[in-house]
């Protein structure tokens, strides 16, 4: 007898194996991202992701050959959530000042995340691993913000200069916001909107021309 197939010449259940392979590849990460924030990466082994996940070992291997691969993967999802906010946010409304809100408030809004990838350091087991920044898929969707800097010299908002060293400007001084707000929420730092608004405003203040 013929298998019957869908509308695309695909058994039906080859749809539905790559679902559920889909599902249980994002309780993998979820599991381990849990873990890694609150272990560490030395504390996480592939074992304690098994058991969090409630599968066996031979489940994660099959989609991650190794600790490092399953938490690179992590870091490259939520980069890539973060470019699209970003992208979304710039296409709507290309204001510097927004931007930069946006990006302290997706890490505000994911303060999970930000552990996983700002805590956790990145160590090469083998002299032929690179390191996450410099395989990212995602991560060059950042250059949205040198986007940002290079139409606002275009158009004489914006002080002339190398967009991307003001970018690692503007980043270090948004993550200096998140840092604070996530890991030291018992500190007075006072209304956080205000805090982020004022900060913002002031960089985006010192790139700016002002003659």
């Amino acid at each position: 007898m013929t298998r019957a197939k869908d509308v695309d010449g695909v058994s039906p259940k080859g749809p539905r194996r790559r679902r559920k392979a889909e599902e249980s590849r994002e309780v993998i990460l979820r599991a381990a991202r849990d873990l890694f924030v609150s272990e560490g990466y030395e504390g996480v082994s592939m074992r304690k992701v098994a058991e969090r996940a409630r599968c066996a070992p031979a489940t994660i291997y099959s989609f991650f050959p190794g600790k490092r691969r399953l938490l690179h993967q992590i870091w490259e999802g939520v980069f890539e959530d973060l470019v699209n906010e970003l992208n979304s946010s710039y296409a709507e409304d290309p204001d510097l000042e927004k931007l930069c809100l946006v990006y302290i408030d997706f890490w505000l809004d994911r303060p999970d995340d930000y552990r996983a990838i700002f805590l956790t350091q990145d160590r090469p087991q083998a002299s032929d691993e690179g390191y996450f920044v410099d395989n990212s898929q995602a991560l060059p969707g950042l250059d949205v913000f040198c986007t940002a800097l290079t139409e606002g010299q275009d158009r004489g908002d914006i002080e002339p200069g190398d967009p991307v060293e003001m970018r690692s400007v503007l980043l270090c001084a948004m993550h200096g916001v998140a840092l604070g707000l996530i890991t030291v929420p018992e500190y007075a730092w006072g209304d956080s909107a205000r805090l982020k608004a004022n900060t913002v405003r002031a960089l985006v203040r010192g790139v700016r021309r002002t003659d």
